[in-house]
């Protein structure tokens, strides 16, 4: 018997069913694969999105910080500008996501910015990762800094010997310092300053009221002045009625029957009359006669007492001599007994300066002498075309016109620039080297003479600078440019179309401070080596809405009020020293914005301005 194997063949319904399965599997995979394909997708998107933002944000901070460099140039001006160095970095507090350095600094770039500073930065701006990168260009102009080139100017700054006479008032400025680099004398009284400060021997009498006295040399005061600290480099004497807080000396001190808070001194004190102290520090010996101490005495040297005197308690390291019957000494012996005072020492002191000369080219009218005739050069004033004019009238009704010729011409001759106490009168007078200004009012602005000049009676919205002398007569009234303001300058009602440039914008309703603009008197120059001129004289009654700037020596008289600084700087060779006498006010209240009484420095006549000359992505 026989048999067989057979094999069979999958039946097709078992095929079929296999495809299936496959079929689904490879669907499963295609729908995963497409799945994660769309999260791929939009995890990319999203991160695309992610770095745009960033990028966006970077980019916003590198804009940022453009304006924030081109604000910091603002502040600094072209000459301060000038001194910055390629790879300087530049930091911004408060600021988090710039960075900026300093690529390049060509100063008085006149191709590409004026004549101001260019400077190139590189500006980085950071934002979640990403990083933009700017390089810009700007231009910066005018001279920034702070205001009077630093620290506070002095109120009062007089180069040489001050004599004080009569009345002088400080209003309005509790910081006020005056500052004099000579002697001071004076028997007057003296209100409302805060620092006087000599670099000689400083005398005084009378009634004052100061707070700080400070003397390179030696300190005499009498009469019945109340100091609030007196500090002298050589010797301090007081007498009268006179009252000191703090009185600090590096040499000796002799006191009558005054009052004293504290009293330091290296050198020997000496105390005539019921003087009275709370504490007293010497290095040396002390003599008293009388006096009393109610707090402490420390004298490295010896202590005697002549009379009735009382110490409250103290240490002296040499002896002790006084009456038998006077017990009222109660201070103890210390051997080698040491008195810690630090010497005091001189300050900085600056002398002012002045030179007309500076101010020429950017005086708006600048009066000159040619032959017999009158000469005005014209800068920056609407309605007169920049240049040199003759000063010319008809000989009647029409006076002080500028013209093209040299004689008057309605046709050649533009503007009429000043009203006199007529249509018939001149403002203007020449007289050997000497012009006067004598009206009613003349057109703003800075007005320039070569030689000695005296402004007399009328209300002026000008700063006045002169190459020689200055005094004032008559009834004179003087605002600085800057202190008159807008109104009367750039709208002036007598001469509305003569508004000077540089000061009145087109369009703005402010007026544009410029420092030449904050003096009403300045005077004196130099020709070559030697200087000329610089006394002021303001012996008139006066009201003076601005500073007064003498290159020599400086006079007050009469009823005077400044409405500014005031300064000498002994330059020159005028006689005597400057007097400040009869009543002086240095009224410092109520100052008008856009004016600055400490900056007057020619060289900073342009606005400063900050702008972004070019910019690219690097």
């Amino acid at each position: 018997m026989s048999s067989s194997l057979h094999l069979k063949s999958p039946s097709r319904r078992v095929q079929r069913g296999i495809s299936s399965v496959l079929f689904m599997l490879l669907s499963g995979l295609s729908l995963g694969a497409m799945v994660f394909g769309a999260i791929y997708y939009v995890r990319g998107l999203q991160s695309q999105s992610v770095t745009v933002h960033a990028l966006t944000q970077a980019q916003l901070k590198a804009w940022n910080g453009v304006e924030a460099v081109r604000q910091y140039l603002f502040q600094l001006g072209a000459t301060e500008a000038a001194k910055l160095s390629p790879n300087q970095a530049v930091t911004f507090a408060g600021v988090t996501g710039i960075a900026a350095s300093v690529v390049d600094v060509t100063a008085a770039d006149t191709t590409n910015c004026g004549g101001g500073t260019r400077v190139g930065f590189n500006i980085t701006g950071s934002s979640g990762g990403a990083n933009s990168l700017l390089a810009a260009t700007f231009c910066a102009k005018g001279n920034g800094g702070a205001p009077g080139g630093g620290a506070k100017s002095p109120a009062v700054n007089i180069k040489g010997n001050l004599d004080l006479g009569g009345k002088l008032d400080v209003l309005g400025d509790s910081g006020t310092k005056v500052v004099v680099d000579g002697k001071v004398t004076g028997s007057g009284s003296l209100s409302g300053i805060n620092n006087l400060y000599a670099t000689g021997d400083i005398t005084l009498g009378g009634g004052n009221n100061l707070d700080v006295l400070f003397s390179e040399g030696s300190i005499n005061l009498s009469g019945s002045g109340l100091y609030s600290s007196v500090q002298a480099m050589k010797t301090v004497t007081l007498s009268g009625g006179v009252g000191v807080g703090s009185l600090t000396a590096n040499g000796a001190v002799t006191i009558e029957s005054n009052s004293v808070t504290d009293l330091t001194a290296l050198g020997n004190v000496t105390m005539n009359g019921a003087a009275k102290l709370v504490n007293l520090k010497s290095g040396g010996n002390v003599v008293g006669n009388n006096s009393q101490i109610s707090g402490q005495a420390l004298v490295a040297g010896n202590y005697e007492e002549k009379s009735n005197g009382s110490v409250a308690s103290g240490k002296y390291g040499g002896s002790l001599i006084s009456p038998a019957w006077n017990t009222q000494i109660n201070m103890t012996r210390q051997a080698g007994l040491s008195i810690n005072v630090t010497p005091l020492t001189a300050g900085t002191v600056s002398s002012p300066k002045f030179d007309a000369y500076a101010y020429k080219a950017i005086a708006n009218y600048v009066f000159e002498r040619v032959g017999s005739d009158t000469k005005v050069t014209v800068n920056n004033v609407n309605g007169i075309p920049n240049g040199s004019y003759f000063l010319k009238g008809d000989g009647g009704a029409n006076q002080d016109y500028l013209c093209t010729g040299n004689a008057y011409s309605a046709g050649s001759c533009p503007a009429k620039i000043c009203a006199g106490y007529s249509d018939y009168n001149s403002c203007f007078n020449y007289n050997g080297s000497k012009w006067t200004v004598a009206g009613t009012t003349m057109a703003p602005g800075v007005a320039w003479f070569k030689g000695d000049l005296e402004t007399a009676s009328g209300t002026y919205y000008n700063s006045w600078i002169a190459t020689g002398n200055i005094n004032t007569g008559g009834n004179n009234v003087t605002w600085a440019v800057n202190y008159a303001g807008y109104a009367n300058v750039c709208s002036n009602s007598r001469f509305p179309s003569l508004a000077p440039s540089n000061f009145c914008k087109p369009g703005d309703t402010k007026l544009q401070s410029v420092p030449s603009g904050n003096i009403a008197f300045g005077s004196g120059g130099y020709v070559g080596t030697v200087y000329s001129g610089g006394k002021i004289d303001l012996s008139a009654s006066n009201d003076i809405f601005g500073s007064v700037l003498a290159g020599d020596i400086l006079t007050t008289g009469g009823s005077t009020i400044v409405h500014g600084y005031v300064s000498a700087g002994r330059l020159g060779n005028n006689a005597g020293n400057s007097t400040l006498g009869a009543s002086t006010k240095i009224d410092l209240r109520n100052l008008p914005s856009g004016f600055d009484p400490g900056n007057t420095d020619p060289t900073a006549a342009e606005p400063m301005s900050a702008t972004l000359l070019w910019s690219r992505y690097r």
